[in-house]
């Protein structure tokens, strides 16, 4: 008996269709192209339940007669290329004729179409299940096409049981049809979804005004025009974000290779690597990129669905790209400096052109020597902390004798301050030293308001105060799994979100409320934070709440435990960064022994939640050698 069998051509097309339809939006991607190929003017799409239940797009391209009707559904029929060549110079989104016949092969679809020149009030309705045409028949419909799409991959149990969360689905679509968007200035989008206009498009002139339609005005206001290279074979344009506006994911990067929407990582880090020393860590520029190339230069048939490309000469095209974003930023910044200083040169000219001279003679005060004195009264204490000749006495008569002298001005050491000051005197004697030396260690001081320098044995010891505090709240936050609360806002922080990211957040409410964050939602793609856990408040929360957003996005593949757990993990070590003590941060002796304990009580003290050092120590035989004492 023969083991090898030849497939039925219908189960061998469901199985090829995993190829071109991976979700619902590869089906999006194929009819919007079918609508542009037909150069319509106008594309209206309608989703449901993220595409699962119904994908319908509405255009007035040049439509299909009955006979095209039909067989646009075989296998491998196209109207765009006839041999192998003709693909060096193909223009077209399609091409190769699989799209169709794999949809109709896993859904229930419905075409209705009139051809332009059709000089009948009627155009031709067919209905496709199974891949076969389970109805037909003649109505009457305008120029154009339209496609309704059913049940996706109902016959196929498996390949839908691997589709992800509707909202995964719903951002997968949102990002195809706004790559479309980007790349077709001269068509008029609308998107629906669930019944509910989501975003009307109509046609524009640039691609930073379309932008402005899909993201807001704000956002187009920060965006700058790329460089263009000056190879005649290799033309690279688009927009940029500038250097202080930055994004949470690379999900604002958008390539296209003659004007065909790409996902390709080389670009992408090409592009980073032109902000190389701009941005924060863990931040992510906005970018528009086309590139025109000669066909020649670039294949388009590398991959089923036609979303990758490879170039002749990959390295080329990525260096100039590269350069063309450096330059970019360096001709903006440039700009703004000038700009500033010849606004500077105008507000001086004014002063001058304004100024009076005056006749009076003028009188100096004989305390100027106040003016220049800091009134951080304790920042010179620490150096007459220490065991050996610490005393509050000599210390009191010392501060009295310069309240005396006539040259120092009263408000810097008046008796309020020396009370403050020998309240500070007061904790540090009774405390501070003596739990130094029972510890066995010795706070020297700090340094740059950013590390906390301490002398423990024969060793030399920096302590990063903002990576050690943010350690210790990182770990407090993993083991306390109560809920925490949050301190309720005199006026709720208001945060704009597009419906997409309002559905995200909103899912994790009840997460949020059990670290302090209390939300709600508030008027249309609003949320109101109205409590917040202590020091964190501002432009922290909407950083958290941004970066919580583009975690949730990047990590959909994840199974449930998996991401809870990460989820978990990535909110508590961004909450433990933000309420943490900062670099710059004075603090008092006591405050710097408190974190100096409770960085020994917990695990993984060597590191902050980021991987960077809290301390970094040096023994006293490296000192003396680089003093060449030993």
């Amino acid at each position: 008996m023969n083991k090898i069998k030849v497939l039925p051509a219908q189960e061998a097309l469901k199985i090829a269709a995993g190829e071109v339809v991976e979700r619902p939006a590869s089906v999006v991607k194929e009819i919007i192209e079918n609508s542009i190929d037909a150069e319509a003017t106008q594309i209206s799409l309608f989703i449901n339940n993220a595409g699962k239940d119904l994908i319908r797009i509405v255009d007035n391209g040049c439509g299909m007669s009955e006979a095209d009707a039909k067989l646009c559904f075989a296998i491998h029929s196209t109207s765009k290329i006839f041999s192998l060549n003709d693909i060096e110079n193909i223009q077209s989104f399609g091409f190769r004729g699989e799209a169709l016949a794999s949809i109709s092969s896993i859904s229930k679809v419905t075409l209705v179409t009139k051809e332009e020149n059709d000089n009948s009030n009627l155009g031709i309705k067919l209905e496709y299940i199974d891949g076969k045409i389970h109805k037909q028949e003649e109505v009457s419909c305008p120029v154009g096409t339209e496609i309704i799409i059913k049940d996706l991959f109902y016959n196929t149990p498996v390949r839908k049981k691997f589709l992800k969360r509707d909202e995964t689905e719903w951002n997968q679509i949102l990002n195809i049809f706004h790559a479309f968007c980007l790349s077709n200035l001269s068509i008029h989008f609308k998107l629906y979804h669930d019944d509910k206009l989501i975003l009307n498009a109509p046609s524009v002139q640039n691609v930073k005004e379309r932008t402005s339609q899909i993201w807001g005005h704000n956002f187009a206001q920060n965006l700058i025009e790329l460089t263009i290279n000056k190879d005649p074979k290799i033309k690279i344009y688009g927009y940029i974000s500038t250097h202080n506006f930055w994004r949470y994911n690379r999900n604002y990067v958008f390539c296209f290779v003659n004007n065909r929407f790409i996902k390709n990582k080389e670009l992408s880090s090409a592009l980073i690597k032109g902000y190389l020393n701009v941005l924060p860590p863990a931040r992510f520029p906005a970018a528009f990129l086309f590139l025109e190339l000669e066909n020649n230069l670039v294949d388009i048939n590398v991959h089923p669905r036609k979303e990758e490309v490879k170039f002749v000469k990959p390295a080329t095209v990525e260096l100039m790209l590269q350069r063309s974003v450096t330059q970019t930023l360096e001709n903006n910044l440039s700009k703004q400096l000038e700009n500033s200083r010849q606004n500077n040169i105008q507000n001086k000219t004014q002063e001058y052109a304004n100024a009076k001279i005056s006749t009076d003679p003028i009188f100096f005060e004989q305390n100027t020597q106040a003016k220049n004195i800091s009134t951080e009264t304790t920042e010179f204490l620490p150096n007459f902390f220490t065991k050996n000749n610490f005393n509050q006495n000599n210390l009191n008569t010392n501060i009295q004798k310069v309240l005396d002298q006539k040259e120092i001005a009263p408000a810097y050491l008046n008796q309020e301050n020396l009370n403050n000051i020998n309240k500070d005197i007061s904790i540090y004697s009774n405390n501070s030293i003596n739990t130094q030396a029972q510890e066995n260690f010795k706070i020297i001081g700090q340094l740059f308001k950013t590390y906390i320098l301490i002398e423990k044995e024969n060793n030399f010891i920096l302590i990063d105060q903002h990576a050690a505090h943010e350690r210790i709240l990182y770990e407090k936050y993993l083991k306390n799994f109560e809920q925490k609360v949050g301190i309720k806002l005199l006026f709720p922080e208001i945060i704009n979100l597009s419906d997409d990211k309002l559905e995200i957040i909103l899912q994790e409410k009840e997460f949020f409320k059990k670290q302090g964050i209390e939300l709600e939602l508030f008027g249309q793609n609003q949320i109101a934070i109205k409590t917040s856990p202590p020091k964190l408040q501002g432009n922290s929360i909407k950083e958290i709440i941004f970066e919580a957003i583009a975690f949730i996005e990047e990590n959909e593949k994840l199974d449930q435990d998996t991401f809870r757990k990460k989820f978990n993990e990535h909110v508590h070590s961004h909450l433990a960064c933000k309420m943490a003590i900062k670099a710059g941060d004075l603090l008092t002796f006591q405050q710097m022994y408190q974190l100096i304990q409770d960085l020994q009580k917990v695990n993984n003290r060597f590191i902050c939640v980021h991987g960077r050092p809290t301390t970094w120590s040096i023994n006293e035989l490296e000192i003396e050698k680089k003093f060449q004492r030993k």
